[in-house]
């Protein structure tokens, strides 16, 4: 996968208006405690790509983006699954992420899949918009029974 840095860096131009420099990328892929995932489309070329990295028990979603040709058909919801998938095998408790609060079609997406918004943070993009915090539990955090006492 050091070998997709290359490709994923030009993705990310026509992805993002605040693009990751290149050398995250190849420091994504070689760090440990990470889950990342690429989908090609048929012909080999890259559609949709993940990013992610444990924060203890919760699973945080760095970066997920669909190139403009393969939008629409359902690559991010997929990854997003995947990530989901990944973290409840590995024994993790929550998702989250950070999404720019005028990106409403993302957001729309987060909250489809069962994200809730939990807060916000002022100036965080090197534009200064805000980011729209967003966290999905999927396992709580206790080993004990809750009952009613009757």
């Amino acid at each position: 996968m050091p070998g997709d840095a290359r490709g994923l860096a030009e993705a990310e131009l026509v992805c993002f208006t605040d693009p990751w420099p290149p050398q995250f990328f190849l420091s994504e892929i070689l760090a440990d405690g990470r889950f990342n995932r690429l989908l090609v489309d048929p012909a080999g070329e890259l559609a949709a790509y993940l990013f992610c990295a444990w924060q203890y028990l919760d699973l945080h979603v760095l970066k997920v983006a669909t190139l403009p040709d393969h939008r629409g058909a359902g690559a991010a919801k997929r990854l997003m699954a995947l990530a989901e998938h990944h973290a409840g095998e590995a024994g993790g408790e929550s998702l989250t992420l950070e999404v720019r609060a005028s990106n409403r079609a993302a957001t729309g997406l987060y909250l489809a899949l069962g994200y809730d918004l939990a807060g916000r943070r002022m100036h965080y993009y090197s534009d200064g918009e805000d980011a729209l915090v967003m966290t999905k539990k999927i396992r709580e955090n206790s080993e004990f029974e809750i009952r009613n006492s009757e």
